[in-house]
């Protein structure tokens, strides 16, 4: 009876993890994370040319990760957004495998976007977004509609 109590409670926390993953891939994803522009009350379009429509989870702000969407809702990217300042101090190992892995998502990263971006509503200080790309830089100029950001 134990073992079989313990292989339900292992599927049950395996499809956990699918649940997970799914939503993430998907927009909105589920709590904690939160609608950037609603979040700001608008200041900040709800999709952002070459970055999407973004989701944080406001207890890692400033630097995230922020999932990013294209308009049908599909998970583009996951965006780091480094204070600069932070970038002296603060070491960033693996930063990208542990968040995806973090988040239940399994899709390969295809390529790094490093961009610099002053101060903007959301992260009021000069900053880099570190954005891990799952689709092709000509997929995701397209579905986002404009070169990275």
């Amino acid at each position: 009876m134990k073992r079989w109590i313990s292989v339900i409670a292992a599927v049950a926390t395996l499809s956990i993890g699918v649940v997970l993953a799914q939503n993430v891939m998907k927009a909105p994803p589920m709590a904690p994370y939160v609608n950037v522009s609603k979040a700001l009350k608008g200041a900040l379009p709800n999709f952002i040319p070459g970055l999407g429509t973004l989701y944080v989870d406001a207890k890692n702000l400033p630097e995230g990760p922020f999932l990013a969407y294209d308009k049908s809702g599909r998970l583009v990217k996951v965006v780091f957004m480094v204070p600069l300042e932070n970038l002296g101090k603060k070491s960033y190992v693996d930063i990208g495998t542990a968040a995806l892995k973090g988040l239940g998502v399994n899709a390969k990263i295809d390529h790094v976007n490093i961009i610099p971006s002053g101060a903007h509503p959301g992260v009021d200080k000069p900053h880099v977004h570190f954005e891990l790309v799952l689709v092709s830089l000509e997929q995701e100029k397209k579905v986002l509609e404009g070169d990275p950001y």
